[in-house]
């Protein structure tokens, strides 16, 4: 195995980990629980796939669980910038892997993988926005148009990087991540036909928060034995 194939094997798993850290802050500074539209259950989401007024409902308004809403969704955006440096890095060195290992045909959708990154970043700074907006009582209508243009070049650059890796661990025959990034690829296509139905798009955010835990155990599994091999 060459040099770089192990720093590659050492940095998908310490993106690995970040993604997993980064993942838990995050799952204790947004809010947990709101009165949602129907269909949705996790506020992060809810405002992520919001399409109009009634789905900013639960952070509308000077009440107290509203401007609770509004102050943990600016914190956890806060850290979300952050995100899409750990998960998006991890997905490009997946991919880098794969091609180290033959199928150089990955490379093509590195790009792609970094990309998600300022789309990632983009539809931050439109969800902090509608807070703006939302906590100064201005029109949310434009941004929510964006936030829909800014939210499925995310969700679509992540998805066809996710098809790309499933191909990728089929042809080393690896079945459970191929079933595992299949699942995810099939849920995030299938929230888009669907025009971001609620119910999708939950279980398309269950999906990839498998997968990526799946993925990142699998990284540093990888690493641990490449680095500390058993003697």
């Amino acid at each position: 195995m060459s040099r770089l194939q192990r720093y590659t094997i050492l940095g998908s798993a310490v993106f690995g980990v970040a993604t997993i850290v980064l993942g838990i802050i995050m799952l204790f500074v947004f809010p947990s629980s709101a009165e949602l539209t129907e269909g949705f259950r996790t506020p992060i989401i809810a405002f992520e796939f919001a399409r109009s007024d009634a789905d900013l409902a639960f952070l509308s308004g000077s009440g107290e669980p509203a401007t609770s809403n509004r102050a943990r969704m600016n914190a956890g955006h806060r850290w979300d910038m952050l995100f899409p440096f750990a998960y998006a890095g991890f997905v490009a060195l997946l991919l880098l892997q794969f091609g180290l290992r033959g199928q150089r045909w990955l490379w093509l959708f590195i790009p792609l993988a970094l990309l998600i990154i300022p789309f990632d970043i983009r539809e931050n700074r439109i969800l902090l926005a509608i807070i703006d907006a939302l906590t100064r009582s201005t029109p949310t209508t434009p941004l929510l148009q964006e936030l829909y243009v800014a939210t499925w070049l995310k969700w679509g650059a992540l998805g066809a990087c996710i098809a790309a890796l499933t191909i990728g661990y089929l042809g080393e025959k690896s079945y459970l991540s191929a079933a595992l990034g299949a699942c995810a690829a099939v849920a995030i296509a299938a929230c888009r036909i669907a025009d971001s139905k609620p119910q999708l798009t939950e279980v398309m955010s269950a999906a990839i928060l498998v997968l990526f835990i799946a993925f990142s155990l699998r990284a540093i599994v990888q690493a641990w034995k490449e680095f500390y091999p058993a003697t």
